[in-house]
């Protein structure tokens, strides 16, 4: 074999390799976050947001859910400007830092022996052609043992992952739906009444079951049931669309990916816009929380101190900590807070009963009855209100990807939902039944007011402040990173994509300090989030998404339902956040 420009592969010196292929086991990550950046922006989206679907992950896993995006424009007309061979069929390159070592590597491809700069025998050349024959038979074999139902990259990636169980699956979505927004549910049966406070939330809690089936189904890439397919999306033999049996399209991996596929460009990028318009909010809804808590325990100052107070405190651990150990523990503070508040608020109701009573002879003025029925001019506000409550559609498919068994995806769901539906309705009526109208906006501010339970009741009040800084600091990071990868194509080293990072942190979190201290209600922030965001991410976009790529395939009936599912959830969008704000 003679040293030519495509006989010799670069991988065949394993000193110094030019080259990395992403079938290569220990590049998978970087070859991933390389490939980021020729992909349309969000590309990192569905990486970054992993972070918040479990409770716990391995510090590895941190380190590749909150890496950044490479810096320089490395797409295709900067890579040009390497002179290089021809990679293996299939594989997707990368070039690494260039150094003397590599020139003449360069030199050795390019058959220019004469214009070496060091001492090149023949036999290296010999052993380099050996090694280059080696490694591009390995490489080739396999890719051919790689299945039809998939690309290369995307089977090494699932391969990589660890692999999540039924149960681990249904507590991880769980406890993504009940997350801070639990805490307003006593105060929607005090807004709209007890009646209306349970349509909505069985209302929310069907539509929003119905469309986390429907974006596991886009994602399977068919509209059948996904326990019809005895085989994962990932690893099946058989071709889509080449049988009644196969799926009718290729499998997608990613929220924005589905807006994509179904809508262009264009629609995944108005989505991101939307999904990272929903994580900021969530910051600061999280600030909001913990200026209430820390008021509650301490009533000295004013609510807004304490917010300006935790967002200084929040930038340490936001600026600082990239990638630290602490991370991959703190997501288990909201699972353990989510657990306390459905007991503490259930338990309290049990043991104490109604207290409206007590807590009306230190109001003035108070009348009975302290319990409404239902009340329709609070049905705008509910609705967003407990839609906030069942947000985290955007998370479903990092649950779905991770499954053992994907197939059992719609059983995950349906468990799922209802453990969250049961344990709503018993915190919205537990909640409402022991305070009536007296309850708070955070159902744990009245516990710690008006329970007897006073030394349980501030360390729950405690915990909720501590949960509040652990979502904070997670949510960030998706955020920040989704920011970033704008602006990393036009910076050249790491250093600048740091300090870049730290930047934007800086002024999200500040950002969303402005909206908790000019809007400081709890309510009326979850309501307008649920309204906009989660009715458009949870309601609309999966509905208007499965529509769009198997329209022709669905019944009437069907296809009317889902339709429904758009107008009703467009106009309750539209309409109730006229009606809340004027």
């Amino acid at each position: 074999m003679t040293s030519n420009n495509n006989s010799l592969d670069p991988e065949a010196s394993e000193e110094t390799p030019l080259f990395q292929s992403t079938v290569d086991a220990e590049s998978t990550e970087e070859s991933e976050i390389w490939e980021e950046m020729d992909r349309p922006w969000p590309a990192s989206f569905e990486r970054s947001v992993s972070l918040l679907s479990s409770p716990m992950f391995g510090v590895e896993e941190v380190k590749h859910f909150t890496k950044s995006p490479k810096p320089g424009n490395m797409r295709l007309a900067d890579r040009r400007l390497m002179s290089t061979p021809i990679a293996p069929a299939g594989a997707l390159v990368r070039p690494l830092t260039r150094n003397k070592s590599m020139d003449a590597k360069t030199n050795i491809l390019s058959g220019d022996i004469n214009n070496l700069n060091f001492k090149q025998t023949k036999e290296d050349l010999r052993k380099q052609a050996q090694g280059a024959a080696k490694y591009r038979a390995r490489i080739l074999k396999q890719q051919a043992n790689l299945t039809q139902g998939g690309s290369a990259m995307e089977k090494k990636r699932k391969d990589s992952e660890g692999k999540a169980t039924n149960a681990q699956c249904i507590f991880n979505m769980s406890n993504i739906l009940m997350g801070v927004g639990l805490l307003t549910l006593p105060y929607t049966c005090k807004v709209a009444g007890t009646i209306g406070g349970i349509v909505a939330i069985v209302c929310l809690a069907f539509t929003t079951w119905r469309t986390s089936i429907l974006i596991g189904r886009s994602l399977n890439g068919d509209s059948r049931p996904l326990a019809y397919f005895d085989d994962s999306p990932w690893t099946t033999s058989i071709k889509p669309g080449s049988s009644p049996e196969a799926r009718m399209r290729k499998p997608i991996s990613g929220f924005p990916d589905i807006a994509r596929e179904a809508f262009g460009d264009v629609g995944s990028f108005l989505l991101a816009c939307v999904l990272y318009f929903e994580l900021f909010s969530g910051i600061g809804i999280f600030l909001v929380s913990m200026g209430d808590h820390m008021h509650t325990l301490f009533p000295g100052h004013p609510a807004s101190i304490y917010m300006m107070g935790a967002a200084l405190i929040s930038a340490i651990p936001v600026i600082l900590l990239r990638t630290a150990r602490l991370l991959s523990y703190l997501s288990m503070v909201g699972t353990v807070a989510t657990i306390c508040v459905v007991v503490s608020v259930v338990l309290s109701y049990l043991v104490e009963g109604d207290i409206t009573e007590r807590i009306a002879q230190t109001i003035p003025d108070s009348e009975p009855p302290y319990h409404g029925a239902f009340r329709i001019d609070g049905i705008p506000l509910v609705f967003g209100l407990v839609a906030y409550c069942f947000s985290g559609h955007a998370i479903v498919p990092s649950i779905f990807c991770s499954m053992e068994r994907p197939q059992d995806f719609e059983k995950v769901v349906n468990i799922s939902f209802a453990i969250v539906f049961v344990s709503c309705l018993a915190v919205a009526l537990s909640g409402y039944m022991m305070f009536g109208d007296f309850v708070l906006d955070q159902v744990t501010l009245s516990l710690e007011e008006n329970s007897s339970a006073e030394f349980a009741m501030t360390i729950l009040t405690y915990l909720m402040i501590l949960t509040a800084f652990s979502k904070l600091t997670l949510t960030m990071f998706p955020l920040a990173i989704g920011m970033e990868e704008i602006f990393a194509p036009f910076l050249s080293t790491e250093r600048a994509v740091e300090a870049c990072s730290i930047l934007i942190k800086v002024v999200l979190l500040f950002a969303a300090l402005l909206v908790a201290v000019y809007v400081p209600s709890f309510s009326f922030l979850c309501s307008m989030v649920g309204m906009i965001c989660t009715m458009i991410v949870s309601v609309i976009f999966p509905s208007a998404a499965y529509l769009r790529l198997f329209g022709p395939k669905l019944g009437y009936l069907e296809s009317l339902v889902y339709w429904c599912f758009m107008l009703i959830g467009c106009f309750v969008a539209v309409v109730g956040t006229v009606l809340s704000v004027g």
